[in-house]
């Protein structure tokens, strides 16, 4: 009888790499850390992190999971929301930015907002982050890698492709 090799997982090598890590470490110098000089603590610590941050772009400490019915009170509430931090607020944009200011490459988004009029709606501190949260929970299926336009009339998230393409609608939660 046959018998599948399993491929290995990403999680396993982050393991084994952090492990072989710590083994050097020790070997170098010594098994206890509280005797190390504060300058090989300090890069033990540093590249366990780094390491151990690598692999949560793809696999989130805590991925966002909910209830069917907490994704639809979510996207019925999503407009108060939006207006709660930007009183106003009509269409949203948001752009995924991917950048590396704190060490690994991390998404963040940029957020536009704007009123009726289309006139630029000025975000309080934090609006940005806040926002994107908002979107990524109630609308779990979209397309995050790509500008995402929030409508408030239709309370649609499309994707943006500029002025020469077509957006397309993303359906809500179930």
């Amino acid at each position: 009888m046959a018998t599948a090799m399993e491929p290995r997982r990403r999680e396993d090598e982050v393991e084994q790499l952090l492990v072989q890590l710590d083994r050097d470490f020790a070997a170098v110098y010594g098994p206890d850390p509280t005797t190390w000089s504060r300058g090989v603590r300090g890069e033990f610590l540093e590249t366990l992190r780094h390491h151990r941050t690598l692999d949560r772009e793809t696999h989130p400490l805590h991925p966002r999971k909910a209830s069917a019915g907490r994704r639809r009170r979510h996207l019925r509430q999503l407009a108060w929301r939006v207006h709660q931090i930007v009183p106003g607020a009509v269409k949203v944009l948001l752009t995924p930015v991917w950048t590396d200011l704190h060490g690994p490459m991390e998404r963040v988004f940029v957020v536009t907002a704007r009123d009726a009029h289309g006139q630029h709606l000025k975000l309080p501190r934090g609006g940005s982050r806040q926002l994107a949260a908002l979107m990524q929970g109630a609308f779990p299926t979209a397309s995050w890698d790509q500008p995402q336009t929030w409508n408030a009339a239709t309370n649609q998230l499309t994707t943006w492709r500029g002025t020469a393409g077509t957006n397309r609608s993303q359906g809500g939660p179930a």
